[in-house]
């Protein structure tokens, strides 16, 4: 009885093993099979965020006792609640000064939708060029890096559908300081601000417009070309249509190296449309932007310029904030550039040509053939010059000063008022000058939704003359500091 008893335990024992690995194995089938009792348990799919295309703006905030201010930007990303957006992955070099009140695309980047609460921005190294104002002579400074920063946005970007913009303007009265024997040092301060494809003035940077975009062609395909901007971190890729308005060429005539100017619209899908493609010279040729800080005979025989853009042959990145050469002749001929500005009505004649020449204007000077490095003399002297240009061409061009309104400023008047300007401003201690009569035009922006009281510290951007013993801008775009 004993031993049958302990047999048939035995074999209870192994029915309920048996029966408790069969119900393991159901499960695993089952759990492999996507569940049970028709229930899956297989994990969600991952999604992935949907992307929109930003372009990505860099400007500059006052700080006109500078003539030039060139950096590089080694890296640069946007920090996102969907992932981070890449916008600088190798240097680029950039010139702060000739963005004073305007702003002009770095890059444009697809950026997962989300929401974007700042950036991590790293600058290498850094040229400063300023007038010193007991020597009257520009000298050029060094700042060493890397510098890195991250820049908290004070209101959280959120990037949608819509194509959209954010602009960095990096505020250099407050990043750059310099002690009593000159020595510089800088702690970047960026001010950021977004709009959306389609809001207000589809033209206005804030909103995705371009204007005065320099460079050269290195493709044409159909009705599209695309430019590389030697200051901005990948080419561009512009469209064109029957509104387009080409000054030189025709969207025929473009071909490889050919150096423009370009002005376009963001488009609703992401896309830019050129709005106006002026030629500036063919392949081979080479074009510059700069401060005048010395003129030479009367008529001229040579300009000494700072230099603060630049593309063609023989330009490169190491000019920007550095002397160049311009070298005249009886042939040169002069021009001003009128994109953006309202010339219609002014009580007086702008005009620029041989005789009417002088430091402390923006001008562009044209070349058929390429910039010849290195040089010496000039105002600066030795190290501090990068080459010379022959012009063919000088244009007159935009620029940014800074000072004290003399009246209130509203959107939308036409009238003119007194800009004190700051005793340490380069454009003073080139002049002489201590103020500049500002004209606002019927089409001259004004970025602000309030008057602008009087007195109130405010940067100009436009065209500068010197008529009649008075310094006169035609200001397309006014903006209070």
């Amino acid at each position: 009885m004993r031993t049958r008893s302990l047999h048939f335990f035995e074999l209870s024992n192994l029915r309920t093993v048996a029966a408790a690995t069969l119900a393991t194995v159901l499960t695993f089938a089952l759990a492999a099979c996507g569940g049970s009792n028709g229930t899956s348990t297989t994990s969600p799919p991952v999604t992935t965020a949907q992307k929109t295309a930003v372009q990505v703006n860099i400007g500059d905030s006052p700080s006109d006792w500078m003539l030039a201010f060139s950096m590089n930007i080694n890296s640069m990303s946007l920090t996102g609640s969907n992932g981070s957006a890449t916008v600088v992955s190798s240097s680029v070099p950039i010139e702060m000064m000739h963005l004073m009140g305007t702003m002009q695309p770095l890059n444009m980047v697809s950026a997962p939708q989300g929401t974007y609460t700042g950036a991590s921005i790293t600058i290498g190294s850094v040229t400063v060029m300023y007038m010193d104002p007991n020597t009257k002579v520009a000298v050029q400074k060094t700042i060493s890096g890397p510098i890195s920063t991250t820049v908290a946005f004070g209101t959280p970007m959120t990037v949608g559908s819509t194509p959209m913009t954010v602009g960095f303007d990096l505020d250099l009265s407050k990043s750059v300081t310099i002690d009593s024997s000159g020595n510089l040092t800088m702690s970047p301060v960026f001010h950021v601000t977004s709009g959306t494809q389609g809001s207000r003035n589809p033209m206005d940077p804030s909103n995705g417009g371009i204007q005065g975009m320099m460079g050269s062609v290195s493709s044409v395909s159909g009705t599209s070309f695309s430019m590389t901007s030697m200051q901005a971190a990948q080419s561009f890729t512009f469209a064109t249509n029957s509104s387009t308005v080409f000054d030189g060429t025709s969207m025929s005539g473009l071909a490889s190296g050919m150096l423009l100017m370009v002005d376009a619209s963001l488009q609703a899908d992401g896309t830019l449309m050129a709005t106006r493609v002026q030629s500036m010279m063919n392949s081979g040729g080479v074009m510059g932007r700069g401060v005048i800080t010395a003129v030479t005979g009367h008529p001229p025989t040579s300009l000494t310029i700072v230099m603060q853009n630049g593309a063609g042959n023989g330009m490169m990145s190491s000019a920007f904030a550095a002397g160049v050469t311009i070298d005249l002749s009886g042939s040169t001929t002069y021009q001003i550039d009128e994109d953006g500005a309202d010339m219609a009505g002014l009580p007086f004649t702008p005009t620029f040509d041989d005789n009417h020449i002088y430091p402390g204007q923006s001008v562009m000077p044209i070349s058929s053939s390429g910039m010849m490095n290195g040089g010496s003399g000039g105002m600066m002297g030795g190290s501090s010059m990068a080459g010379t240009i022959t012009a063919s061409t000088v244009e007159l061009e935009s620029q940014g000063i800074t000072g004290t309104a003399s009246a209130a400023i509203a959107s939308g008047a036409t009238t003119s008022f007194t800009m004190a300007l700051p005793s340490d401003s380069a454009f003073t201690t080139l002049t002489g000058a201590t103020s500049v009569t500002v004209f606002q035009q019927p089409k001259t922006v004004v970025s602000s939704t309030s008057p602008i009281a009087s007195g109130t510290s405010v940067h100009a951007f436009g065209l500068l003359f010197f008529d009649a013993g008075q310094w006169k801008m035609v200001a397309s775009r006014i903006g209070s500091n």
